[in-house]
């Protein structure tokens, strides 16, 4: 093995077998804690050659996963739409990470990035995205996810620029509202004896929360800034400037998050949304000076409803304890808002937002899909 690599197609899939992969309802099951906890242990003495380094692209099969095409690529991961045949015969889709081959022996972003899996195993909420499986191909962790058809906030945001246009307060308001009630659950998740596990999202921004052509609003990417900080570190570049603009001041001055920390980055979503900008900008030292030193966020536009404004510093308020101090009670707090200022947005009218904006992403990754389905057919 450490003298020569194997052909593409014949990378090893190291995964421990797992006949519960072929079921229809395998999230949170005591077999996918068991399957998480050997892939942990089959990660954590990789060889010291590595096996797989032929490099991830559309057509090549990882695990029983075949990749359709690249979606992103993060600090930590590459994302991808894939799919695979069940024992049913039944497609289907899936969004593929793969732990940058770059970081696949550094054992601290390998359980990390697996670490994740086993918070979404737990965390089972409509409004987070969840896991359907998890395993090693070669030296390359994966996890596979709940297909969202759709784009990011971010990818809306652009969207919305590019024609001039801005985000309508009932569409903002529902993604906030929504995103409240996924947090919530994430935070509210406790262990066998009943205790909480102070599970601290830390990186809620635009690019991080995934708008479905079905009108949904789901939350991605649990666990990965305590990644990026630590990549951080490692590389010595800082974190991302987008990044550092939905950081609390809590987290600028590298104290504990908590729950509320969550709040704060909720807070500088629907600013950005509403004000079409963010409350603090300029260059990553001037961020983080305006933060730790608790410069006035910036006041919103003449015409935001008071209801809303309201929301926005208060969950932007420098001190936690001043802060919503749960998700749930400012998802109230943006129901009361509607009811004030707006009627609410119905599922089917969000989704028709969501595809006049993203449509032609989303159409153009359902013709990726379609041509590699095509493709694997008998006689093609």
């Amino acid at each position: 093995m450490a003298g020569s690599d194997p052909p593409p197609d014949r990378v090893p899939d190291l995964s421990p077998p797992s006949e519960w992969e072929e079921t229809d309802t395998i999230t949170g099951t005591g077999k996918l804690k068991a399957r998480w906890a050997e892939v942990v242990a089959k990660t954590s003495e990789p060889p010291d050659v590595p096996i797989f380094k032929a490099p991830l692209q559309a057509g090549r099969k990882v695990g029983r996963y075949t990749l359709v095409t690249r979606l992103a690529k993060g600090g930590m991961a590459f994302v991808w739409m894939a799919w695979r045949r069940r024992s049913t015969g039944k497609q289907e889709v899936i969004a593929l990470k793969t732990l940058l081959p770059s970081l696949s022996h550094d054992q601290g972003f390998v359980h990390m990035f697996l670490d994740e899996a086993k918070l979404l195993s737990e965390i089972r909420h409509p409004n987070v995205v969840s896991i359907r499986n998890v395993g090693v191909y070669g030296d390359i962790p994966y996890v596979a996810l709940e297909w969202v058809e759709g784009d990011t906030l971010s990818a809306l945001l652009r969207a919305l620029n590019a024609k001039g246009k801005e985000v309508p307060m009932a569409i903002a308001l529902r993604i906030i509202g929504e995103c409240c009630l996924g947090l919530h659950q994430a935070h509210e998740l406790r262990d066998a004896r009943g205790e909480h596990l102070n599970v601290v999202h830390r990186d809620v921004s635009p690019s991080n929360i995934m708008l479905s052509s079905h009108g949904d609003v789901k939350l991605i990417d649990f666990g990965v800034a305590k990644a990026s900080e630590r990549l951080a570190e490692v590389t010595r570049t800082g974190v991302l400037k987008g990044k550092v603009s939905y950081m609390a001041p809590e987290q600028v001055l590298r104290a504990t998050p908590d729950r509320r920390t969550d709040i704060w980055a909720v807070g500088v979503v629907l600013y950005r949304l509403i004000a079409q900008r963010l409350p603090y900008e300029g260059d990553i030292p001037s961020i983080v000076r305006q933060i730790k030193y608790g410069e006035p966020v910036p006041p919103l536009p003449a015409g935001t409803p008071r209801p809303v404004a309201e929301i926005v510093y208060r969950a932007l308020a420098r001190e936690p304890q001043d802060r919503f101090q749960t998700a749930a009670e400012m998802r109230r707090a943006v129901q009361y808002a509607y009811a004030e200022v707006c009627a609410p947005v119905p599922k089917d009218q969000f989704a028709r937002f969501v595809m006049t904006f993203l449509g032609t992403t989303i159409q153009a990754r359902r013709e990726s899909l379609a041509r590699a389905l095509q493709e694997t057919k008998p006689g093609a």
